[in-house]
């Protein structure tokens, strides 16, 4: 099973492309496995240290269990375990995900992105518990715990970690984001559970725990991973200034994505801006958003565009 010390570079999480007429609500098979696999294809390729498919920007909540487990079989089988892959399992109930997680597991996937279950809000004994069973239940099976409070109503606080890198000890890394509390969790951790921040914010993490951040996540690798690998070679190396000034780029491109009511309106056109913003930078097709999430404002429309053609013009620079 992959360690916390597997876990470094540059893992790229990837949409799962639709066909067109995805976003009908009578839509069926909509997913393009041509173009996943392509795009599956193009990262490893490129050199990503690792993979992370089927989360939010995989439209996970959107896919029928057979459309996700086309996705989930189209991903695994491409990459082959030329790098480390996750494979989001995530659904409303723990039955569900410990059949979800057999099927990748079975598939050869090293591990699973894996959120709290998503229909109750959970405490912090029910959140536990649950990481808990799962690293019971699958030994074999690395956990990236995917740390979002919008999605699953769990701030994921500071105890939480605490014990999960206790009793739950296939956790060994999780999507996470910009924390001026790193320093403290990863010493009530012991070093467990690696915590990779976006790429917007791995510059600032790596510098304040250079030993620690060394792995940061980006779906803007999906947009093109050329940027998000010159930031990574930079930090590998310790060029602080010449990450610092990749940093001020992304920054840049970033500019127009998120909407002006911030994460609270973000947190409703997530998978909107992912897409639009994917298919304007050409590196990928991502096709229709599936309904119900289909619906955007020409404002946010606009602003995730010009994300794309912005990001499509760093390529250039760093290509």
């Amino acid at each position: 099973m992959l360690s916390v010390n597997d876990i470094k570079g540059l893992y790229a999480i990837t949409p799962t492309p639709s066909k067109p007429g995805a976003e009908r609500w009578d839509a069926t098979d909509t997913v393009d496995l041509d173009e996943l696999a392509r795009l599956t294809e193009a990262l490893v390729q490129s050199g990503v240290n690792g993979m992370v498919a089927m989360g939010t920007t995989g439209e996970c909540a959107t896919l029928t269990n057979s459309e996700w487990e086309q996705a989930a079989a189209c991903v695994i089988e491409t990459v082959r375990k030329r790098v480390p892959l996750f494979v989001g399992t995530t659904a409303l109930g723990t039955h569900e995900i410990v059949r979800r997680n057999r099927f990748v597991l079975d598939l050869g996937a090293d591990g699973t992105m894996l959120g709290l279950p998503m229909w109750q809000p959970c405490t912090l004994d029910m959140a536990v518990q649950f990481y808990a069973d799962m690293s019971e239940a699958f030994p074999s099976l690395a956990i990236m715990a995917y740390d979002n409070p919008g999605a699953f109503r769990f701030n994921f606080p500071p105890p939480f970690w605490a014990q999960v890198a206790r009793r739950a000890p296939t956790v060994i890394c999780t999507k996470h984001g910009p924390d001026p509390m790193i320093s403290a969790l990863i010493g009530m951790t012991q070093g467990k559970i690696r915590f990779l921040p976006h790429i917007a914010g791995a510059y600032a993490m790596a510098r304040i725990e250079p030993e620690h951040n060394i792995a940061f996540w980006a779906t803007e690798a999906s947009m093109g991973p050329e940027p998000a690998l010159a930031l990574r070679n930079a930090i590998d190396a310790g060029d602080w200034a010449r990450a610092k000034a990749i940093d001020t780029d992304i920054g840049y491109t970033m500019q127009t994505f998120f909407p002006p009511g911030g994460m609270a309106e973000f947190a409703s056109y997530n998978i909107q801006l992912e897409k639009i913003r994917f298919d304007e930078s050409g590196y990928c097709k991502a096709g229709p958003i599936r309904p119900p999430y289909h619906v955007i404002p020409d404002y946010i429309d606009q602003g995730a565009r010009e994300c794309g053609r912005r990001w499509k013009a760093l390529r250039s620079k760093y290509g």
